[in-house]
């Protein structure tokens, strides 16, 4: 199940990027060479932008791509209490965050986007959708530090998706 997930969000980051380069190509093009800019290829970026970067967090963290210092390689005891430390600390980060957004896309339902006029709660519920997911791949990589079992293990690792 975890495959499916890793895959459709990596071909929506791809897609969200390939839309971002063309709609601002097309709209540097229609201001400049036309000089008629449309008025919406800015915020739709801005909004794929932000999506790109709470979803990369989820793969990010199915991938154990974060930055990490590892100088405690020689104490595995220590190393592994403050990894857990660690995970809790951005457990209850993201499920913070994940419940503000999702307070913040329930009351924004009736508040349309400057230029495309979509509800403002959409692109607000990128926030707990990609908090959730990230929560569960965190939630994945404790168990595996609990448990002592391999991080790379591809049936119970959320985030990688490699065949």
């Amino acid at each position: 199940m975890f495959r499916t997930i890793d895959r459709v969000v990596d071909a929506a980051l791809v897609l969200s990027l390939a839309i971002i380069a063309t709609v601002l190509v097309i709209q540097v093009a229609l201001r400049y060479l036309l000089h008629a800019p449309l008025a919406w290829p800015e915020e739709l970026s801005q909004f794929l932008l932000v999506g790109i970067s709470f979803f990369g967090m989820y793969r990010a963290f199915g991938e154990q791509a974060h930055i990490r210092i590892q100088w405690l390689d020689k104490r595995p005891f220590a190393l592994r209490l403050l990894r857990a430390y660690g995970l809790l600390a951005v457990a209850i980060f993201l499920a913070y965050i994940g419940y503000g957004g999702f307070l913040l896309a329930a009351a924004a339902w009736n508040q349309p986007s400057t230029a495309l006029r979509l509800p403002m709660a959409i692109p607000y519920l990128i926030i707990p959708v990609s908090c959730a997911l990230s929560l569960v791949a965190v939630a994945v990589s404790a168990k595996h530090l609990l448990f002592g079992t391999e991080i790379g293990d591809q049936d119970q690792n959320p985030g990688n998706a490699d065949p």
